[in-house]
């Protein structure tokens, strides 16, 4: 289930500080572990039928610490590149 983390009542249950959920994506997982960010592109993999496979590529030496660096860049232009044009 996807929630938007504009909708405060249902993510408050979370108890993930809502600068967080503004910064990058979640997966809390049903046991109760949370992943954001790059964190979470792993085992969002593993949860699509087709994709599993390519989960193994962030277990290479090196590949999250790039991921999470990546994935912070386009974050923090988010809004930008969602009005077509990217500020440096």
């Amino acid at each position: 289930m996807t929630i938007p983390f504009q909708d405060q009542a249902r993510v408050a249950a979370f108890g993930i500080p809502l600068p967080a959920l503004a910064a990058a994506m979640h997966l809390v997982r049903p046991d109760g572990r949370v992943f954001a960010g790059a964190d979470a592109a792993p085992e969002i993999l593993r949860l699509l039928p087709g994709k599993r496979w390519l989960a193994w590529g962030f277990y290479i030496p090196g590949v999250l610490p790039v991921a999470r660096r990546v994935y912070a860049r386009v974050a923090r232009q988010r809004r930008c590149l969602v009005r077509g044009y990217a500020a440096n």
